[in-house]
This record gives C-alpha cells, sequence and structure tokens, in this order.
C-alpha cells in the first residue's frame, strides 16, 4: 500500500513539474514580447540583385543612371579574367564595349589594352576594377573625370602574394541622352536582349575619346 501510495505521489509530483513549466514558459514568452517582421533589402540597383520591380531610368534620375553607365564601360575597359574566351568575347565586333565606343576608340582599346588583358588571361591572373569617386564633368570642359582602382592578382592560387594596387584617371568625352537607342528598332533592341545582350549596350550612351591621366 505504501509504495501505490508513492507511486502515485511520484506521478502527480511529475504532472505538476510539467504544469509548472508549461506556465513558466508562456510567462516568459510573454514577457519578451518577440515579433518577427520580415525586410527585404536592396543590396544594388542591378534588378538581378534585388527583389521587386526593376528601377527606371527616370526614377533613379539622369546623373546617377550616367555614373552607372561610366563605371560599367571602365570596368569593361579593364578587368581580366583568368579565361581567353572572356576577353576573345569582349573584343568582338558585337561586343558591349564595342557597342558602347565609337570605332575609333573601340580600335585603341583592341591594340593596347586588350593585349593586356589578354597577356593576363594567358598567365591566369586575375584584376578587378573600382570606380573610386563620383564622376564629375570640371565647367566648361568636354571631359567627364574617372577616377579608378585596379587591384591585380597575378598568380594564381597563391593567397600568399599580395595583389597589386595601381590608380589612374580617364578623361571621357560622352555623348549621353537619356532613353534607350534610336538608331534601331525597339524590337531589334529585344531580340538583343532575349538573346542574352548585355542592357548597358541599348542606351544612348557613347565614349567619343579617352585621354589617359
Amino acid at each position: 500500500m505504501k509504495k501505490l501510495i508513492m507511486f502515485f505521489a511520484g506521478v502527480i509530483l511529475l504532472v505538476l513539474t510539467g504544469v509548472g513549466i508549461y506556465f513558466a514558459g508562456g510567462i516568459f514568452d510573454a514577457g519578451m514580447n518577440q515579433n518577427i517582421f520580415p525586410y527585404f533589402f536592396q543590396p544594388n540597383n542591378l534588378s538581378e540583385r534585388r527583389p521587386g520591380v526593376p528601377q527606371t531610368p527616370e526614377y533613379m534620375g539622369d546623373s546617377e543612371f550616367l555614373d552607372l553607365l561610366v563605371r560599367k564601360y571602365v570596368t569593361e575597359y579593364f578587368y581580366a579574367a583568368p579565361d581567353a574566351e572572356n576577353i576573345a568575347r569582349r573584343m568582338a565586333a558585337n561586343g558591349v564595349l564595342a557597342r558602347m565606343s565609337v570605332p575609333a576608340v573601340f580600335e585603341e582599346w583592341t591594340s593596347n589594352e586588350a593585349q593586356s588583358i589578354q597577356k593576363l588571361a594567358r598567365d591566369k591572373s586575375m584584376r578587378t576594377v573600382r570606380v573610386i569617386d563620383k564622376i564629375y564633368q570640371p565647367s566648361g570642359s568636354q571631359y567627364w573625370v574617372v577616377n579608378y582602382e585596379l587591384t591585380t592578382w597575378n598568380t594564381p592560387n597563391d593567397f600568399s602574394v599580395a595583389p597589386t594596387i595601381t590608380r589612374g584617371t580617364m578623361y571621357m568625352n560622352i555623348t549621353y541622352e537619356m532613353g534607350m537607342r534610336k538608331d534601331v528598332s525597339i524590337a531589334e533592341l529585344h531580340r538583343f536582349l532575349e538573346n542574352g545582350g548585355d542592357p548597358a549596350a541599348v542606351f544612348n550612351f557613347r565614349v567619343n575619346q579617352i585621354i589617359q591621366g
């Protein structure tokens, strides 16, 4: 009989302990009053890097859109990947740099900077580009001033070797007008984009001359 009483007493204590833990947990949660609110962060103006509807040129503003196109151009002008096919595509007549430049500027690039990029690609080196400051056009000047920084990893797969960092300035004569190109039909522009063409090439943006500082 004594053992039976002790058994039921143990069961009751176990139940009371469970009830106590339940209420204690409820009081703790109520005191914290924690709520979860989801937020979407926009890390970049490029549509593939953010959720939602892409921003329009009109929403971004004329100067901001020009700034993005110049940064895109400078990146295409200098960056290097350890891939020979990459630079071969960029040197093609239908590449984004060719479409964003007048023929003389593109020919100068293929004869000079593109040759350096080809050598970097053969050596399996890599180079990234960063526009340092906001681009600006001095009063009365026909050139936009673009300061840039190049970071080059000359030795592949060796993190003990520090990259080479160089800086320079480009003075760019640019023709720019808000909106998409008008010298080709909208249907042709759509086909170009649907076939994987770079969106930067469909805007009224041309580099007429580059002077290296």
